[in-house]
């Protein structure tokens, strides 16, 4: 992996002018005057990125983030200061851009594909694995007005996906997609991550947080912090409770905390578990997952649901050659692709399963309680495993086995919530307070 910055920026500013009527601007273009006032959207950014780097950008509507992936882009150029780019730029910054409305998403591939470089034959070669991922069935022969937000989204996507990029820019792109569309790009940009350079924006903190190894957080066209993903989310954070007055920690005014105890140990410094859900062997197809079924613990059908619902997940599998110690392994992720938790069966008190014959059959049965998590869609992917010799094969693998429907007040923020036990309220009366 280069060492060579593929992005530096240094004191990089835009300004832009601002009219009040719309013949100003022709004014001062044809007459010289001097109508309008100056709007400075972005101003001393220092950036400086290698492959291996995914930065995170939060901040605020009208912060200047849109401003800096277009400066970074060449959409726009600097008013002051420098930006050097190295390598291709695959860039989704406004729905749909690049693509024509009356063209069929079969012919906005090549259009958009050939504006990366690409020629009509690479373009060729790769349509396939475009149409594959985009997933958008007959729609790809139709004209892309007749698209949904999430058509859009998906198309334009996979073709960056394909074009061989060195840095991917994402800004905002991902939340009009379905749970399908959020797991894949968000699996495609954690693979991406290893080799280039991503630049992310959004306003989901959890995502950011479960993609990015740097941050970033600009507010009023400054970068007014930068460095570890969970330290900037953590100012960034309450720099909105105490500007919508909602701060109401503990903290209060001692900046010595250390935010590694504010935010928990750092889940990088932790043993790596003996199989990783984010980096799947690939399947060698000696066993096959006949079936998934999701419902409630009593047996009805499982629809939507809050958290604290007892629920039962029931995967059916079977061999086709020898196996020596299978296991089943169930995932719950969010809806941006980040882990919730996971069950094994070698885990779940029962005893192991030496081996397996071709066509011997497994039924297991996982029973658990759903956490209090937010709103959203949230997918189950199911792994069929085995670990002879400290060596883990994988069988089969069903990316969204099932899906969750939760319908839930009980997050404000966080992944998830706890279940109170109990919550304790003492009043003093107002002699006691004042007191010494």
């Amino acid at each position: 992996m280069s060492s060579e910055p593929y992005i530096r920026a240094s004191g990089l500013g835009k300004r832009f002018r601002l009219y009040d009527r719309s013949w100003h601007y022709f004014s001062n273009l044809a007459f010289g005057t001097s109508f309008g006032r100056e709007y400075r959207a972005l101003a001393e950014v220092n950036l400086d990125l290698r492959p291996g780097d995914c930065l995170g950008i939060v901040g605020r509507n009208g912060a200047g983030k849109s401003t800096l992936l277009e400066l970074i882009c060449g959409i726009l150029t600097p008013s002051e200061g420098t930006i050097e780019t190295r390598g291709r730029i695959a860039a989704l910054l406004q729905l749909g851009a690049g693509f024509n409305p009356d063209f069929t998403g079969r012919e906005n591939v090549f259009l958009a594909a050939s504006l990366y470089g690409l020629s009509g034959a690479e373009v060729a070669e790769r349509f396939s694995a475009i149409e594959t991922f985009a997933g958008i069935g007959s729609f790809i022969e139709r004209p892309v007005r007749e698209y949904s937000s999430g058509m859009y989204a998906r198309l334009a996507f996979s073709v960056c996906a394909h074009v061989d990029a060195d840095i991917f820019v994402v800004d905002e792109a991902l939340g009009v997609g379905d749970v399908k569309f959020q797991q894949q790009s968000m699996k495609l940009l954690r693979g991406f991550r290893r080799k280039g350079i991503v630049l992310f924006v959004s306003h989901d903190e959890h995502a950011v947080a479960a993609l990015c190894n740097r941050a970033i957080w600009i507010d009023a066209g400054r970068i007014v912090a930068s460095g570890a993903t969970k330290e900037v989310l953590y100012r960034y954070r309450r720099d909105i409770s105490q500007r919508t007055g909602e701060d109401r920690s503990f903290i209060g005014s001692d900046e010595t905390i250390k935010l590694s105890e504010a935010f928990g140990p750092d889940l990088s410094t932790l043993p790596a578990p003996p199989f990783d859900p984010n980096d799947v062997p690939p399947v060698d197809q000696q066993g096959v997952i006949d079936k998934v079924a999701l419902q409630l613990a009593d047996g009805s059908q499982l629809r939507s649901v809050e958290g604290g619902e007892h629920l039962s997940l029931r995967v059916a599998c079977r061999s086709c050659a020898p196996i020596d110690l299978p296991h089943l392994i169930f995932v719950l992720r969010d809806p941006m692709g980040q882990i919730v938790f996971a069950g094994d069966s070698r885990a779940a008190g029962v005893d192991p399963i030496n081996g397996m014959q071709p066509g011997d059959h497994i039924d297991c049965k996982f029973d658990f309680m759903l956490p209090y998590l937010p709103t959203g869609s949230y997918p189950i992917e199911v792994f069929f495993l085995s670990s002879a010799d400290e060596c883990i094969a994988c069988h089969d693998h069903i990316e969204i086995a099932a899906v969750i429907e939760v319908l839930s007040n009980h997050v404000s923020s966080g992944i998830a919530n706890l279940r109170m036990e109990r919550t304790l309220l003492i009043v003093e009366p107002e002699s006691a307070c004042g007191d010494g």
